[in-house]
């Protein structure tokens, strides 16, 4: 996976309680976001397989933060029945799995799936670190579940999951969930508020401003010469650089604007 210009990386993951707690933002962000601006998901791959029972210290911690965000995070709550219902796993590899898999039969599948899971978890006290809720969940959906099934314990998924969790951390993300922002060669770490957005906004807004602020504009002065050598005696640019410059990105349009420059000079130093 590479960074992609223009695109606000949401990185979370399906089985994280923070995650859950800022589902409604994240709706209401993609509503309000610039329409030139993309939005990508990144599962983070909060934690490894495994089949030993959760410790009781990360269970209280766990049913903590749950609290925490039923105080602070309006309109959001937990059924804490999971607790009792059943064996709680610290594996969240098969539910990042299963939205994979889901993706897999059409790329819209992901958002249905992620919410499926998480209304699975917190309101319906299921476990999907076991891939019979998940199967059920991808049912629900009307998935085609022999492929899904198939998809979800394959090698090939197991591959993208590891190249999500690997472009997390290339992101610098240590914390789900989390926004990252990039523009350019740049990348923007952007704050979360699980009760409004507006703040998230003022800062994608301020860094894309910022940004197209800064944009190169072309040098041409509407003095369109051309000489023997294909040079505008205007601008100073070859031809070749004058109708590729549409397509050139930042760091090629100064290297040509540098490169003009030095034309120019040598043209003035000539005159003389």
């Amino acid at each position: 996976m590479q960074l992609e210009n223009n695109t606000l990386y949401y990185i979370y993951d399906p089985m994280c309680s923070w995650c859950y707690a800022f589902e409604q933002s994240l709706g209401a962000l993609q509503d309000h976001l610039p329409a030139d601006l993309h939005i990508k998901a990144i599962l983070g791959g909060l934690a490894a397989d495994t089949k030993t029972p959760m410790p009781q210290k990360t269970q209280t911690m766990v049913k903590q933060a749950w609290r925490q965000i039923e105080k602070t995070v309006s309109n959001v709550h937990f059924n804490f029945d999971f607790w009792t219902k059943n064996t709680p796993y610290r594996s969240t590899y098969p539910a990042c799995r299963a939205i994979l898999a889901a993706t897999n039969q059409a790329p819209e599948y992901a958002k249905p799936m992620r919410q499926a899971i998480q209304q699975a978890y917190y309101q319906e006290a299921k476990n999907p670190s076991l891939n019979d809720v998940l199967v059920d969940c991808a049912k629900q959906l009307g998935l085609d579940i022999n492929r899904f099934s198939k998809d979800l314990q394959s090698l090939a998924i197991d591959i993208k999951l590891t190249e999500h969790r690997h472009f997390s951390r290339q992101l610098g993300v240590s914390s789900y969930p989390s926004l990252r922002l990039t523009l350019n060669t740049e990348t923007y770490t952007i704050p979360i508020d699980y009760n409004s957005i507006d703040s998230t906004l003022d800062q994608i807004h301020l860094r894309l401003n910022s940004h197209r602020n800064s944009f190169i504009e072309s040098p041409c002065i509407n003095d369109c010469r051309l000489n023997d050598k294909d040079i505008c005696q205007g601008c100073f640019r070859l031809l070749d650089e004058i109708t590729g410059w549409p397509y050139y990105d930042d760091a090629e349009k100064q290297a040509v604007l540098d490169q003009a420059a030095q034309r120019k000079k040598i043209y003035n130093k000539n005159l003389i």
